[in-house]
């Protein structure tokens, strides 16, 4: 092997790699459980979508998917994501915090923006929302998930913000 034979070489295995499609990473960190042992029964039976949900260890939620914010709700609890894949991604904050009316919430962008993995899309005060009741449990869901095949899960337990959650296919 020469010398712009290892150049070459190096330069293809440095080549990036093809992102999945239809594949959701955790926007947070936590405990990921089932969509049915969500105590509320829109999301618990599939109402909003199909997915999973995690209970936070921390404040901060990430892109789960390259795309678009089809939807910055102004109370800072929900936000639903395009992706460039086609799913329409909601990740919503809590039970019922819709009524806690942005207090603990901050947007970090807005409709219309460009996303990208891993990027902070908002942050939330773990301790207000259950200081006012509600439980933290984040929804994890795709809306249109009917046109894009089944839900497979990919992890258990605790997960990583930035881990594969679920695919669908």
């Amino acid at each position: 092997m020469g010398f712009l034979d290892g150049l070459l070489k190096r330069k293809e295995n440095s080549a990036v790699e093809p992102v999945e499609k239809h594949v959701v990473m955790s926007p947070v960190k936590g405990r990921m459980i089932p969509l049915h042992e969500v105590s509320d029964p829109a999301f618990a039976e599939g109402i909003l979508g199909v997915g999973v949900a995690v209970i936070p260890a921390e404040g901060c939620v990430y892109a789960p998917v390259d795309g678009t914010v089809a939807a910055a709700f102004p109370t800072g609890h929900a936000i639903g994501l395009m992706s460039d894949d086609g799913m329409e991604v909601l990740i919503h904050v809590g039970i019922d915090t819709v009524t806690m009316k942005g207090d603990g919430f901050s947007l970090k962008v807005g409709q219309g923006d460009r996303v990208t993995r891993g990027q902070l899309l908002l942050t939330f005060e773990p301790e207000k929302i259950e200081a006012a009741g509600h439980e933290t449990t984040t929804m994890v869901l795709v809306s249109n998930a009917a046109n894009l095949g089944t839900l497979e899960v990919l992890c258990e337990g605790d997960v990583d913000a930035g881990q594969k959650l679920y695919c669908l296919g």
